[in-house]
């Protein structure tokens, strides 16, 4: 699947459904998300496309902890303009400065509002390491949702009938441990229709997986040596394909836990709307 010149400023709007379910120890989260996306097309650069993506809507149900902070931040990601990396995922981010623009723009408010609490200067610097220089922005959001849906890394492959690829994806934010990185088994398939899915299965890659550090936390947490401590992971993604770089739809699913301690589940959809080909 190649990019051509042709298809520069084309687009896409997309509708973003992710449903969230968290326990830890006796704590427990769901989170649901609705958001509208128009991804565009925008140019070519030594032959790699430039993708800029749109979050004019966004919505979600928990605004507790965390989630507060992540409805609040919002903001930062209405525009990313992107290349795709040699694995065709999400690269150098393009449009850094403007980003950081926003940042001191929504900064007074956002200090404002959470100034009572506790840990509120660590988010803030948290966020400020995190816009320092695009590579860090990048690194945070490939694998993030819905930017993974969108560049998956399978556009730059080449598919045979019948014929299993490899990938790489990670399980961001993840307890004790930056995330779970996973191994992914790629094939696809010709719908009765003309149409192409590619189905997705994920498994721990385990030589990266930091499977002591999670052991040793909650060990110390329970204050039980046998404890059960080993990360139990179910990953699927499937994409039906329109044309290059497009998709009708795409979805993400992961359940990961450890019996008796921690529950995390994901839904991720991103459909396609109705489109008539146009140009931005």
């Amino acid at each position: 699947m190649q990019v051509n010149i042709e298809n520069q400023g084309e687009y896409r709007k997309y509708i973003f459904l992710r449903e969230e379910r968290y326990q830890f120890q006796g704590l427990r989260n769901e989170n649901y998300i609705e958001s509208e996306l128009k991804v565009t097309l925008s140019s070519i650069q030594n032959e790699k496309p430039v993708f800029t993506v749109e979050m004019p809507f966004y919505k979600q149900s928990n605004k507790d902890g965390m989630y507060k902070w992540v409805g609040d931040l919002h903001e930062l990601r209405e525009k990313i303009v992107c290349t795709l990396d040699e694995n065709g995922q999400l690269g150098k981010i393009i449009n850094l400065t403007e980003v950081q623009n926003k940042w001191r723009e929504i900064k007074p408010k956002i200090i404002l509002k959470h100034r009572s609490e506790k840990y509120r200067e660590i988010f803030i610097k948290g966020v400020e390491e995190l816009l320092e220089d695009g590579e860090q922005l990048a690194d945070a959001l490939r694998f993030a949702m819905p930017y993974q849906l969108l560049f998956p890394g399978i556009h730059f492959k080449e598919f045979k009938k019948n014929q299993v690829l490899n990938g790489y994806r990670e399980l961001p934010n993840f307890i004790a441990t930056k995330n779970v990185p996973i191994i992914t088994e790629e094939r696809i398939s010709e719908l009765g229709d003309g149409r192409y899915q590619i189905d997705v299965k994920g498994s721990i890659d385990e030589d990266r997986f930091g499977q002591d550090k999670v052991t040793a936390m909650i060990r110390i947490l329970k204050n039980r040596p046998r404890v059960p401590t080993l990360l139990q992971l179910n990953y699927m993604e499937r994409y039906l394909l329109e044309e290059w770089p497009w998709s009708e739809q795409s979805m993400c699913m992961s359940l990961a836990q450890i019996p008796g301690t921690l529950y995390r589940e994901e839904k991720n959809i991103l459909k396609a709307l109705p489109h008539d080909h146009s140009t931005a």
